[in-house]
């Protein structure tokens, strides 16, 4: 009984893994990401940016998880600007090399991409709408309050 347990746990396990691995790869950018504070080059994580409307979704690459890993709305989110990949960093990251800070009520990231996918963070981070010149639609609040709460 307990061998049939542990196989059927395995199984789960691997399907898991499978399953992020087919949907989650190649369906965003590929970036690294970190959360400050955070020593020397402890903390990154490799994964999937992926963006949803005003989130950012953040899907570690060794995860099991079916659901995202990180999510961060634009809208609180601050560019604080970009730093040089340090000599420990380099090691890890040879072809990056700019790694760019966000703030927000989230906390303090660092992400580190490639050219494009750097601009491209900016970019949707520093278009987000102004919080005061939004109009708060009622129903779609509600709707989103009914979607966060099923988690």
């Amino acid at each position: 009984m307990l061998i049939a347990v542990a196989f059927v746990a395995v199984v789960a396990l691997c399907a898991s893994g499978l399953w992020r691995f087919a949907n989650v790869r190649n369906s965003g950018a590929r970036a690294m990401m970190r959360r400050l504070p955070a020593n020397g080059v402890h903390g990154w994580r490799h994964g999937v940016l992926r963006y949803d409307g005003e989130r950012l979704l953040f899907y570690k690459l060794r995860s099991l998880s079916f659901s995202h890993d990180v999510a961060l709305d634009r809208r609180g989110m601050q560019f604080e600007g970009f730093r040089d990949v340090t000599e420990g960093e380099r090691e890890f990251m040879p072809d990056i090399g700019h790694v760019l800070r966000l703030s927000g009520p989230d906390g303090d990231f660092e992400f580190a991409a490639d050219r494009r996918t750097e601009m491209g963070l900016v970019s949707w981070v520093e278009s987000a709408p102004d919080a005061r010149q939004e109009r708060v639609d009622k129903r779609s609040l509600a709707a989103r309050a009914q979607r966060d709460s099923g988690r």
